[in-house]
């Protein structure tokens, strides 16, 4: 037996072993609780410690509100490498939830006459340019804030604007040569660089910093006095991302971008979002302090648009995620529940698992008592065994292949009619699979070079695999056709 043929079986036997650990361990089936008369906290803590145990979720803060009052708030687990423990008080990277904050900030400068919905982002940025001239001039204020610029979400999670190395200016250079796929206000595209254009919008509508302008107008009116813009490395006992690689939590650097501030950065405790969500279902007023003015009856939606009448959705909720790092605000307008959900880290990137929307959304049905689930760890652990199986295989069969080549032509030559259609079968389903996986990332609505710098851990292997498979297979193509050549001559 060569070296090669026992290193396969070992790791064949010990994927099989982990796989049948992984089954046993991964039987938990959905929890559906009816609440009955009970006491709230004791019922959250339950809820999300059985989560906790069931997934890889190092820690988490909760914030619950109901109309003016906080009505529960905790931490759970450990915050960073250092074992801080999570507590309300807990800064986390809120992500995405910071765009939010910059809708808000948006609509204060249009009720204080500073700024203007309709008005051409070019009033603002006047630099601001886009390979489509048209669509470059007519795109509005309105279009970032509600995501119809035409501008993509591919585009916006270019590396040219999410690198640590990137400026808004330098980012500003490399957007203008993108063309839109949509014109302004055809269509609805979630997109990273709406948000960051408009953090540009309120400095220059403001006269002030953008991060300045929040400070004063939006986070001190909410006494979020330890929310910060500032690179969360810098914020004591400040909650790191973990992130998921093959199904293993692993603790991961959280990279920051300064040209993304508006869109993805600020960090605050679940303690100080609570104030956020008390604002959000009084109209946009804190403890008498007033952040804007509300429009008749009605509420605010997440990006502060004056919704008139009563609500009309049970809830709506906003999500922010980096790599490591899930967080959720979520609302129940006609019961004036709020919920925030801050975890480090982030389960659905892969096989899913429970993102903070989920939990915070089965903890605001705790609170108006209707019957929610604790997930099932089923699928997330299964799942992440037979990728890790099917990448492991892969990885051995090409080694093997390789190991082999040099005597393939032999064994082709002295293979019979039915091998042979046999081994371009295989060759066949071997380019199969590296198009497969090349063309991946376009129907995930993504590219290899946006993959290669947010998740290189999974996307290296991947397009190692695909680029082996499909080269094999050419070399095989080009061995085999060299053989029948000489056989025809």
């Amino acid at each position: 037996m060569t070296a090669l043929h026992w290193i396969m079986k070992t790791c064949l036997r010990s994927f099989l072993l982990m796989m049948l650990c992984m089954t046993m361990v991964a039987t938990t089936t959905p929890v559906t609780a009816h609440p009955t008369s009970r006491d709230l906290g004791q019922e959250v803590d339950t809820y999300i410690q059985e989560t906790m145990k069931r997934f890889p979720i190092p820690g988490l803060a909760i914030g619950i509100v109901k109309g003016d009052q906080v009505l529960y708030l905790q931490g759970y687990g450990t915050a960073n490498v250092d074992g801080d423990p999570v507590t309300p008080q807990t800064p986390f990277m809120l992500a995405s939830v910071t765009k939010t904050f910059t809708a808000l900030a948006v609509q204060q400068l249009v009720q204080a006459g500073m700024l203007e919905l309709d008005a051409p982002v070019q009033t603002y940025i006047s630099e601001f340019r886009l390979a489509n001239e048209h669509s470059g001039a007519t795109i509005t204020v309105r279009h970032l804030l509600e995501h119809t610029s035409g501008i993509s979400t591919v585009e916006g999670t270019q590396p040219s604007l999410q690198s640590p190395k990137a400026t808004f200016d330098s980012a500003l250079k490399q957007l203008a040569r993108y063309r839109p796929e949509y014109e302004p206000s055809e269509h609805y595209e979630y997109s990273n660089w709406n948000y960051a254009l408009l953090g540009e919008v309120i400095a220059r509508a403001s006269g002030q910093s953008y991060a300045d302008y929040m400070q004063k107008n939006v986070l001190d009116p909410l006494e979020m006095s330890h929310a910060s813009y500032a690179d969360y490395h810098t914020l004591p006992g400040v909650a790191t991302g973990n992130l998921i690689v093959f199904g293993v939590s692993v603790p991961y650097d959280e990279k920051t971008s300064p040209a993304m501030l508006s869109a993805g950065y600020l960090s605050a405790s679940a303690e100080e979002m609570t104030h956020y969500l008390i604002a959000f279902l009084n109209q946009g007023q804190f403890h008498g302090k007033s952040l804007i003015t509300s429009q008749g009856k009605g509420w605010y939606d997440m990006y502060w648009n004056w919704q008139p009448g009563q609500p009309g959705d049970l809830n709506y909720s906003f999500s922010g995620g980096h790599n490591s790092i899930n967080t959720n605000i979520q609302l129940f307008s006609l019961y004036r529940v709020g919920v925030v959900v801050l975890m480090n880290t982030r389960l659905e990137n892969g096989i899913p698992g429970p993102t903070a929307n989920d939990i915070a959304f089965n903890i605001a049905r705790m609170v108006i008592q209707s019957s929610y689930e604790v997930p099932s760890n089923r699928t997330f652990y299964v799942g992440y065994a037979i990728l890790d199986g099917f990448l492991l295989f892969l990885i051995l069969n090409i080694l093997w292949q390789i190991f082999h080549l040099k005597g393939w032509s032999d064994r082709y030559r002295e293979a019979g009619k039915a091998k042979r259609i046999a081994i371009w079968l295989g060759i066949f389903l071997e380019l199969l699979l590296s198009i497969g996986i090349l063309i991946l990332p376009f129907p995930l609505n993504t590219r290899w070079n946006i993959l290669l710098f947010f998740r290189p851990d999974l996307s290296i292997p991947l397009l190692l695999i695909g680029i082996c498979l499909g080269g094999l297979g050419l070399i095989k193509i080009v061995l085999g056709s060299r053989e029948r050549i000489t056989h025809l001559v």
